[in-house]
């Protein structure tokens, strides 16, 4: 006989589908012309649901954004995890040629900026998300630039701003012109083995214990 699921659990349950279906909606249809109703129609629930799991649309939307967020991360520290410095940098690049071929992201991101213009608390919050992903940028730099003892001529929290400021761009072009930010990302590419070079490290070496 199924377990019955606990309260916490069922909610749970119901903020996960809210989220993943307002992601769906949000990518498909955009930010501005979905509502909480189709949210909460198309996983299966009433609009209660949603004013019951988030206070508001913003509320809503940042979740989603927040869960998309953490995923882009755990990728990223997956790739970095392991291998030779040419490894790395090789998974890294496939995985954001992958992610500039899927705009849509971008353009949510986007739309939830210039909702921002009209709202009290929303750009607080987009700010606080922005200090957080250069934090955890600048720690995973810090740990990867200890682990392969390379002496970056930059700070960690100027490079993770330089990082995450160069992909927002580059994510923006992918709306305008797609085959452009291809163009940019081999260029940026093309500078990284001159750039181990210069830091003395060999891209094919393994990584020393």
């Amino acid at each position: 006989m199924p377990t019955r699921m606990s309260r916490p659990q069922s909610q749970a349950q119901t903020r996960a589908r809210l989220i993943e279906s307002a992601a769906t909606l949000y990518l498909r249809d955009g930010y501005a012309a979905t509502s909480n109703n189709q949210v909460a129609e198309a996983a299966g629930y009433s609009r209660g649901a949603v004013y019951s799991n988030f206070a508001s649309k913003e509320d809503l939307a940042l979740a989603v954004l927040d869960k998309h967020t953490a995923e882009e991360f755990e990728a990223v520290r997956h790739i970095m995890a392991t291998g030779t410095v040419a490894e790395r940098i090789t998974g890294l690049r496939t995985w954001m040629a992958a992610t500039i071929q899927d705009p849509q992201w971008a353009l949510f991101k986007a739309e939830l900026a210039f909702a921002a213009r009209h709202s009290r608390t929303l750009p607080a919050q987009l700010a606080e998300r922005d200090r957080n992903a250069r934090r955890e940028l600048t720690e995973l730099i810090e740990q990867v630039t200890a682990e392969l003892e390379v002496a970056v001529p930059i700070r960690p929290q100027v490079l993770a701003g330089l990082i995450l400021a160069l992909g927002k761009g580059i994510a923006i072009d992918c709306l305008v012109e797609p085959a452009e930010p291809q163009n940019w990302l081999d260029e940026i590419f093309t500078l990284v083995e001159p750039l181990l070079t210069l830091l003395a490290i060999d891209p094919s070496a393994e990584r020393q214990p």
